[in-house]
């Protein structure tokens, strides 16, 4: 018995006809001799059954609309700030038409109402900020009242160190801000603080030589 796996099945019928036809000799070498062979490891081999599948590409989630990538949650932070921002700019506006009326000659009158028309430009961009950071109109504190009466250099030297103020306070925002659009329009501001402080600076030389 112990040489059945080496047995003829096709024999071993023919014998077991003429001998005992109603038997079914041997069935487990039957079944063993009609299951092919498979080598070793074949069964980790998954059977072919047409084209190879292609892998699904993975799904790359989507950013939700609502979120936005500049001006919204990381821009939160800096609402006050920019409220600051506005309300200093809207100041400023106010200080140069008013020393602009009382300016010495035609080129200082002319580039104070300049720089009023300038700051004016900031604090609307700057509301145009908020109301994307927050969905809501800034409403600015109405100030009115008189400016400080001064010399005329000392106005332009107040000035200057004003807008030099207003430019470093513009660039340590940027540098603080997490918001990229948000850095853009402070260093943009900031650059513009400079730049007055500059023609402030080129017109009092022309005073001081006068």
């Amino acid at each position: 018995m112990e040489k059945r796996e080496h047995m003829d099945p096709q024999r071993c019928d023919r014998i077991w006809q003429r001998v005992s036809p109603e038997l079914d000799p041997y069935p487990e070498v039957r079944a063993a001799c009609r299951e092919p062979s498979r080598e070793q490891g074949a069964e980790n081999i998954p059977e072919r059954t047409g084209a190879a599948a292609v892998p699904a590409a993975p799904e790359i989630p989507a950013e939700p609309a609502e979120s936005g990538c500049c001006l919204t949650g990381r821009a939160m932070g800096s609402i006050r700030l920019i409220q600051d921002f506005i309300e200093d700019e809207l100041a400023d506006r106010r200080t140069y038409l008013a020393y602009a009326a009382c300016a010495p000659n035609v080129a200082a009158r002319r580039l104070l109402r300049q720089l009023a028309g300038e700051e004016g430009s900031h604090a609307r961009r700057l509301m145009g900020v908020y109301y994307l950071v927050t969905g809501c109109c800034y409403q600015p504190r109405l100030q009115g009242g008189r400016v400080e009466s001064l010399p005329w250099r000392e106005v332009l030297r107040t000035r200057y160190h004003a807008e030099t103020c207003g430019g470093l306070r513009y660039a340590q925002a940027a540098e603080a801000t997490e918001d990229v659009c948000l850095r853009e329009i402070w260093e943009e501001l900031s650059a513009a603080e400079y730049r007055h402080a500059r023609q402030l600076l080129s017109l009092l030389e022309q005073m001081v030589l006068a």
